[in-house]
């Protein structure tokens, strides 16, 4: 009987471990969308969805379409925009614009604690550390784009 229980208990811990995206958000919905799949007859059930305040949704780490290499410390990178007016992206500094998080990690979306003019920020964490500091990675208006006129016109 000991082995039966202690069975079931190590299969529940191994089927825990998943990636989670949470909307710690009281007011703002939030997309998320996982970047295109490797496997084109996995990319429409990769992860896509709209996570309304106090939602999460998660993906088991052996879940091969929303982690596509199937481990709890492969990276899956996503794009999380807040829509709404004014709408914010969530994007690292640098120019990739997605937020990566591991097989077994989480990422929460949050107001942001700090006086700021980016009212979100998002935090990401492995098993066992905050990947993303103190402050954590801002969420911001996207910058205008600048449209120059034809030359020779």
């Amino acid at each position: 009987m000991r082995w039966i229980i202690l069975s079931v208990l190590m299969c529940a811990t191994i089927e825990a471990r998943a990636y989670c995206v949470h909307n710690e958000l009281k007011d703002r919905d939030v997309r998320v969308e996982q970047e295109e799949h490797p496997d084109a007859l996995r990319n429409d059930r990769r992860m896509r969805v709209t996570l309304k305040p106090g939602e999460s949704k998660c993906c088991q780490f052996h879940e091969l379409d929303c982690n596509p290499l199937g481990r709890p410390n492969s990276v899956v990178k996503l794009l999380v925009p807040v829509p709404g007016a004014p709408e914010y992206q969530c994007t690292p500094p640098g120019p990739d614009p997605l937020l990566k998080v591991t097989g077994s990690g989480t990422m929460r979306i949050q107001p942001n604690p700090r006086k700021s003019a980016n009212p979100y920020i998002v935090r990401i964490a492995t098993q066992d550390k905050d990947m993303t500091g103190p402050a954590g990675i801002p969420c911001q208006e996207p910058k205008a784009r600048v449209v120059s006129p034809p030359k020779g016109k």
